[in-house]
């Protein structure tokens, strides 16, 4: 099995997983009005869908939004990049990589800091204990940003300059809109399910 063919067949699960939740969503919430309406919203050329992402059904575990946020981000690179069958196939395990990192460091730092808060307490623990917590929360702020460095040079390996920049503009587009469909999910009726 050649690994374009597992390439898009990790892709076409992912986008899959991503139009399950987004029919759900649309659904519930009907269609969604706002910065995204007036946008093309016809399939591109690999079956994604351009435009903004659905509202998110309500009750679902932040977990599970965060992988289909994710997906939507992947499809949405393909299409704003306008990368190659050649490229996507490089790009695709290089953006997983990317999306892994802050995940693991969104969850870590958040242990942390509630470990921090914990010992913070009017039971809490001493000085020393306090610097010993921060000075690990400081390493993990320096690792991520080492491991986050290193995977956006890998993704820019396999782009031209002009996708470079793109995908700059892209990461800033994409992080509004994860905030808000977060932020929409929260508001949801029942809520975000903690993992």
């Amino acid at each position: 099995m050649s690994t374009r063919f597992v390439s898009r067949l990790v892709a076409a699960g992912m986008v899959s997983v991503l139009a399950v939740g987004v029919s759900a969503a649309a659904a519930q919430d009907g269609p969604r009005q706002g910065p995204g309406q007036g946008q093309d919203q016809r399939p591109n050329q690999r079956g994604g869908r351009q435009g903004n992402l659905p509202a998110p059904a309500a009750g679902m575990p932040v977990q599970q939004l965060q992988a289909m946020f994710d997906a939507f981000a992947l499809v949405q690179a393909q299409r704003v990049l306008q990368l190659s069958d050649e490229q996507y196939q490089q790009f695709f395990p290089r953006m997983n990589r990317l999306q892994d990192l802050r995940r693991q460091h969104a969850q870590q730092r958040g242990r942390m800091v509630n470990e921090l808060r914990r010992m913070w307490g009017p039971q809490g623990a001493d000085d020393q204990a306090l610097a010993a917590t921060m000075g690990r929360l400081d390493d993990l702020e320096t690792k991520f940003r080492d491991e986050t460095r290193a995977a956006r040079t890998a993704i820019d390996e396999v782009l031209t300059m002009r996708q470079r920049a793109a995908f700059r503009f892209f990461e800033e587009d994409m992080e509004r809109q994860k905030l808000d469909f977060l932020t929409r999910a929260r508001q949801g009726g029942g809520g975000v399910r903690p993992d």
